[in-house]
This record gives C-alpha cells, sequence and structure tokens, in this order.
C-alpha cells in the first residue's frame, strides 16, 4: 500500500482578494487512514458549501453540502458515508482508498455574490 502524495492545483472562476487555497493534512497519508482537507482564506459573508468529486461541479459529483445558517449538513450521490464536512470548510476524508484520488472541488456560495470555487487535487502513487 503506497502512500496519497497531495498535489495542489488551483482554479478559479472568479478573482478575488485573498486566493482561497486547500491543503491535505498530512501531505502524504497511506491507504486505510485519514485525510483533511483544509480551506484557507475564506471569503466574508458566506451562505454555505459544497464539495465534489472532480472537477465538474454537477449533482452527479455531488458529495456534501454545508449551510451556514442552518448548520444543516447536506449529502448528494457521490457521498461514500467515510466524508465530513465541517463549519470551516474543511473535508475529512477517513479510511482512504485508491477510488478516493482524484480532485476534489469546493464551491464556496457567497451572499450577494456569484459563487467562486476552487479546486484541490491530490493523487496516490
Amino acid at each position: 500500500m503506497g502512500p496519497l502524495s497531495a498535489s495542489l492545483l488551483i482554479f478559479w472562476n472568479s478573482p478575488t482578494t485573498a486566493q482561497v487555497t486547500i491543503e491535505a493534512q498530512p501531505t502524504k497519508v497511506s491507504e486505510g487512514k485519514d485525510v483533511l482537507l483544509l480551506v484557507h482564506n475564506l471569503p466574508k459573508n458566506i451562505a454555505g458549501y459544497i464539495w465534489y468529486k472532480g472537477q465538474i461541479m454537477d449533482l452527479q459529483h455531488y458529495i456534501t453540502a454545508y449551510t451556514t445558517d442552518t448548520e444543516m449538513i447536506l449529502f448528494g450521490p457521490a457521498y461514500s458515508g467515510r466524508e465530513t464536512v465541517y463549519s470551516n470548510a474543511s473535508l475529512l476524508i477517513q479510511s482512504v482508498t485508491k477510488n478516493d484520488t482524484g480532485s476534489y472541488t469546493i464551491q464556496i456560495i457567497k451572499r450577494g455574490h456569484r459563487t467562486e470555487g476552487v479546486t484541490g487535487h491530490y493523487t496516490l502513487y
């Protein structure tokens, strides 16, 4: 069982003041271990977050969402039962498998603004 290595690629829909980044902790994780995708430089006035598996933000790839006002957590078709979303937008993936490798996209929904997206990517070697 080889380690997972985190190499992060950031893609932007729209410009912002501070760049949102996704950091994987730990950067290398073995299969069966947990990895936390930590989100930095979150903008203000956030209504919620949606996490997707891959780089396509559609219903089929939708893992989980969090609404800040109601603190409600929703689950989508890509939810495996091992993902946990937190109020700070971080995503915990427990008992990582080879199927978990690839891209993860977070869509940040701001009040009164267009939605913004950022993609974090980690690959199993």
